[in-house]
């Protein structure tokens, strides 16, 4: 989260400190760092002595710690807590073991994303211990037109035509390779259904491949999806076929354990 106000003289009585926390801690997550309590109170609009009572609230409570040495603030171990216990709520420490006998059956890295409006974020990663791959961290966030994550989610998602209709009529090209218009996108929707498995053609990265199938509910509605990420050089046609078959299978097992209705848009 960067910039933007979040002094709202509008919001009900007792949630404006609500609000303001929680900015905070999703201001300190995105950083690459510490931060002192000025930037903090620059990027969110506030006032220093509001900011200086946020983060100190927070800090009595856990969720964030402060450096003196250089009097910034960082996310403190209650956040970890609190997103271990989420972790189990969302069923990813049993997805966790699937991820890993995916990644070392091929030796790629393994993602499982969910959607956040029109975006899918990584929930959970494997990476490759080869030499050669694609370094990513989990939070990363890409567009859902861009991604085979993102198109296996849509495939499955109901308001997967809304959802193409709203797309201005040249998609926002991330590499030479993105899809350029929301018909293609609908097209390759389309063989998603048809074949159970997605495809990122170096399409959100240059040089890197990926094969994507959702995760179901049981109303075969999709939130989530796996993904393989795999240099293009490593990723001829005939092992597209290959990994598309081991996905489909990983995201079936998955499905039977993690709670696909609790990743749905709120």
């Amino acid at each position: 989260m960067t910039g933007g106000s979040v002094e709202d003289n509008q919001a009900p009585p007792g949630t404006q400190a609500i609000g303001r926390a929680l900015s905070v801690l999703k201001l300190l997550a995105d950083a690459d760092g510490e931060l002192p309590a000025a930037r903090i109170a620059a990027s969110l609009g506030l006032s220093s002595g509001t900011a200086n009572r946020v983060v100190r609230a927070l800090q009595a409570g856990g969720l964030v710690t402060h450096n003196p040495r250089t009097d910034s603030f960082y996310l403190g171990t209650g956040t970890i807590l609190l997103g271990q216990a989420a972790q189990r709520g969302f069923g990813l420490d049993r997805a966790l073991p699937v991820l890993e006998q995916l990644g070392a059956e091929t030796e790629e890295s393994v993602n499982l994303t969910v959607r956040d409006g029109t975006e899918s974020v990584v929930m959970l990663r494997v990476q490759s211990t080869l030499p050669l791959r694609f370094e990513q961290h989990t939070g990363a966030r890409f567009p859902l037109y861009a991604t085979a994550s993102g198109k296996a989610i849509l495939a499955y998602s109901p308001d997967a035509e809304h959802y193409v209709a709203s797309l201005p009529d040249e998609l926002p090209p991330l590499t030479e390779r993105t899809l350029s218009t929301p018909k293609q996108l609908a097209d390759q929707l389309a063989q998603v259904r048809r074949r159970g498995y997605s495809l990122d053609e170096e399409e959100n990265v240059a040089g890197v491949r990926c094969v994507g199938a959702p995760v179901l509910d049981s109303d075969q509605r999709a939130q989530a999806a796996l993904v393989l990420q795999v240099p293009t050089v490593r990723m001829p046609p005939a092992r597209v076929r290959e990994l598309g078959g081991l996905v489909i299978t990983a995201a079936k097992e998955i499905a039977q354990f993690v709670p696909i209705d609790r990743f749905m848009s709120r």
